[in-house]
């Protein structure tokens, strides 16, 4: 028979345990604008650069419903502090407004406004921006270097890039940083096959099996600075740390990056350094909650209304670098990467369809068995091409 005296202690430590858990941490629950869709969404970061220039209109969807829902029909245009103007005409894909933007307009040291008038005829504005001037990108460029993660007992080697910059000027109040990396990426070669369905198999043509992609990505971490404390000077910024993981294969073959250093005011600045805080601290139990971002956009008949997203104006420059047989790592393929397993009998017909199937022979052994479709595909993976970029 259990003794149930032996158990009241356990029962009494359990609770005790539960009791302390929930009061320590405290749990999160978003704030309902977060659940709420519907909220109008502008995002509109404008530079000095001449040539056509987008603005992404649109609805937030409820965080646990996401998907892009494009704002139609709007009015959209963007004044400068003298009374010029120009007009943001609906463009492809859905959401989007475009404007060809010359020279002449965009002038350093002068203000802009961003004016949206929606189908539901509510007119919304934004605080006037500044473009400020941005200074040179003196250089970029990377180091090896090696990073302890937790839970890993050895160091992991890779790269970390650097941006050099020389503060002599007094308007660079603000700098932003903006990276998009593209790497190649190879699938092992083996034949495949494809399972439309039950009854039939074809060999998966050329063409539908590319073996050689480039995946091109914006980095999410956002980078940025006040530049008030500086001396006039050479300054460098770390990015970054990109380890050489034979997986992901950034670092194997060719990696290239984008480099784009914006000039921005304080309002701008305090927008996206909250908004890289949010990015690097969402995923721990003890992360503090994320911030509700102030928009400088608002409805100019109800001010109460939340608007999401920014406007800003900005110089910018920018510089392409790249990195390729990097002296100092291990960039040997790792080579069982994707190739078929054999799991078993049975293991050499699909259950679900579309299938696709690979054989290939490695240690002596040729197996044909099921993968997935970007071992086979290499375009399946996110921001991926098998065209060769014309910087590569």
């Amino acid at each position: 028979m259990m003794n149930i005296s032996l158990y009241k202690p356990i029962a009494f430590s359990y609770l005790i345990v539960v009791i302390l858990l929930t009061g320590c941490v405290e749990r999160y629950r978003p704030d309902d604008l977060y659940l709420r869709d519907g909220i109008l969404v502008i995002s509109a970061n404008i530079t000095d650069q001449p040539g056509v220039q987008m603005i992404e209109i649109s609805r937030s969807a409820h965080i646990e419903i996401p998907g892009f829902q494009p704002e139609l029909d709007c009015y959209v245009t963007l004044l400068r502090e003298d009374g010029e103007s120009r007009i943001f005409n609906a463009v492809y894909p859905l959401g989007y407004y475009a404007s060809e933007l010359d020279s002449a307009f965009l002038r350093t040291g002068m203000s802009y406004q961003l004016q949206v008038a929606t189908q539901d005829g509510n007119e919304y504005q934004s605080d006037f921006d500044e473009i400020r001037p941005v200074p040179a990108i003196d250089s970029v460029y990377y180091k090896v270097e090696s990073m302890k993660y937790n839970g890993v007992d050895d160091p992991v080697n890779g790269i970390r890039f650097y941006v050099d910059f020389t503060y002599d000027d007094e308007a660079y109040e603000y700098i932003r940083w903006e990276l998009t990396e593209t790497y190649e990426f190879h699938n092992p070669k083996m034949e495949a096959f494809y399972y439309p369905n039950r009854w039939t198999v074809y060999p998966l043509p050329e063409e539908d099996n590319p073996r050689i992609c480039y995946i091109t990505k914006q980095l999410p971490a956002v980078h940025s600075m006040s530049t008030h404390s500086l001396s006039f000077g050479s300054y460098s910024k770390p990015f970054d740390f990109i380890p050489n993981d034979k997986m992901e294969q950034k670092l194997l073959y060719k990696y290239s990056l984008l480099v784009k250093q914006y000039s921005m005011g304080p309002d701008g600045y305090h927008y996206f350094h909250e908004l890289g805080a949010n990015r690097q601290d969402q995923g721990q139990i003890f992360d503090k909650q994320p911030a509700l971002l102030t928009s400088n956009i608002c409805n100019i008949a109800d001010v109460n209304e939340k608007v999401l997203g920014f406007f800003t104006m900005s110089a910018v420059q920018e510089t392409r670098v790249f990195a390729d047989k990097i002296p100092g790592l291990d960039l040997s393929p790792y080579p069982y990467y994707c190739l078929p397993v054999d799991s078993g009998p049975g293991s050499g017909r699909p259950t679900n369809f579309p299938a696709y199937f690979a054989r290939a022979t490695y240690d002596g052994v040729t197996i044909y068995a099921e993968v997935n479709k970007h071992c086979v595909d290499c375009r399946e993976y996110k921001g991926s091409t098998s065209y060769k970029p014309d910087f590569w």
